[in-house]
């Protein structure tokens, strides 16, 4: 199995990777986590932050480390990319506009959160993701991102339905980077 670290930027994200069913998922592709490093930054990431996460993953055994940051309002992806150094066996995927963004892709999960079918023709083109499934709602819950997380855990999340979405490609690259990183 490749021993995969994650390094993300908040709550929401490492709530959703420590989930059992996207440990299953990653493990049906032959890959181990052996942790997720969750920086704690707000719409930055700073180089060295990252390198500390990046040398802590690798110290717990991490052989391979996929880095996810938000796009929130830089303007193009390979300028948010461009913010850190590439290393050997490090993959950065860029989340466009931020991780939330997927729970509006994935239909069913989404549907099942708001009790009422809802299927978001471009979930990434949201800036503020949790205040478009507000609206969707009809009435207002707490904007609190790893309570959020854990509810659509709840109602059946996962990031490869997200991916299934046709307007999601973030999450469909996400996916793709982890099975280039389980082909190696």
């Amino acid at each position: 199995m490749v021993k995969l670290g994650i390094i993300c930027e908040g709550e929401s994200e490492t709530i959703i990777f420590n989930s059992l069913s996207f440990i299953s998922f990653l493990q049906t592709m032959n890959l181990e986590l052996v942790a997720v490093q969750e920086t704690g930054s707000k719409n930055q990431f700073y180089e060295e932050r990252i390198n500390s996460h990046r040398q802590i993953l690798i110290d717990k055994g991490a052989t391979h480390i996929l880095t996810l940051l938000d796009l929130d309002k830089d303007g193009c992806i390979t300028i948010t990319k461009q913010k850190l150094s590439v290393f050997t066996n490090q993959e950065i995927v860029v989340a466009v506009k931020e991780f939330e963004n997927w729970y509006l892709a994935d239909s069913i999960a989404i549907s099942h959160f708001l009790g009422k079918t809802i299927n978001v023709d471009y979930p990434e083109n949201y800036d503020e993701p949790i205040d478009e499934m507000i609206r969707l709602k009809g009435f207002s819950f707490a904007k609190s991102k790893p309570r959020l997380a854990r509810k659509m855990l709840k109602a059946g999340f996962s990031i490869q339905n997200a991916a299934n979405h046709p307007n999601c490609p973030s999450a469909k690259y996400f996916l793709t980077k982890l099975q280039s990183i389980a082909n190696n």
